[in-house]
């Protein structure tokens, strides 16, 4: 397992360092960041950051999953057997999805409560740059960014069904990611550490499922998940 994750694991250390030694060039981005969107007169521009940031939260992909599981079960009844392997690929896309986005979001989130990262705003008006190791408060649940970790997760799996739009997706989760920091709920290294999470996320469903179905019923996850394509995320 450890090994299978090495790279992942070794980005998600490195970030936990860095926010350890160096959150004052965290805090001092941020407040460029916080200059820059005061200094906008153009409310539509911030309104277009609030609203597109509701794509990172996981509840719409945990129900757009679900709903295609159920589906699957009433496809087997309905169609011939003849296209049962389109059964068995909707049942498989979907659980895969719904477990990444479940995997991803128990991790990020225990991150969260372990590191106790303050967020932005608290930490620039109250000077709170002092970590809160294990807290239940949200002022404290920075790192990583959940809303960027479900948005590049549920980009890695529509790249996985739609490879030819990988571009628009990265783009997409990019945008969404960057609004966490606009809306000051974030820092930027809270965007990076969300993507780690979001590729471990995706590797652990699918060494989860290696050992459930055929491999062939999951070969594309295996082509996603190969260190070029790896690589090319971190170029983009």
């Amino acid at each position: 397992m450890i090994k299978k994750l090495k790279i992942e694991y070794s980005i998600l250390g490195i970030l936990l360092l860095s926010i350890f030694l160096y959150s004052n060039i965290d805090v001092s981005l941020q407040k460029i960041f916080n200059d820059f969107s005061n200094s906008l007169n153009n409310i539509y521009f911030k309104e277009f950051f609030v609203n597109i940031t509701e794509l990172g939260s996981s509840v719409w992909y945990f129900l757009i999953s679900l709903m295609f599981f159920v589906f699957s079960f009433f496809l087997k009844k309905k169609i011939d057997k003849k296209y049962k392997n389109y059964y068995n690929k909707l049942k498989i896309d979907s659980l895969f999805f719904f477990l990444t986005i479940l995997i991803v979001g128990v991790l990020t989130q225990i991150i969260k409560h372990v590191v106790g990262r303050p967020r932005p705003n608290y930490a620039i008006i109250e000077n709170g740059l002092g970590f809160d190791f294990f807290s239940l408060s949200s002022s404290f649940h920075s790192f990583p960014s959940g809303h960027s970790s479900t948005i590049f997760a549920v980009a890695l799996v529509a790249i996985l069904f739609l490879p030819k739009l990988k571009y628009f997706f990265i783009i997409l989760a990019g945008i969404v990611a960057s609004s966490r920091i606009i809306m000051g709920a974030h820092f930027f290294t809270d965007i990076i550490g969300g993507i780690a999470v979001s590729y471990i996320g995706v590797k652990l469903t699918k060494i989860f499922l290696d050992n459930r179905f055929p491999i062939k019923t999951i070969e594309k996850i295996n082509l996603l998940l190969n260190k070029r394509f790896y690589f090319s995320l971190v170029v983009l």
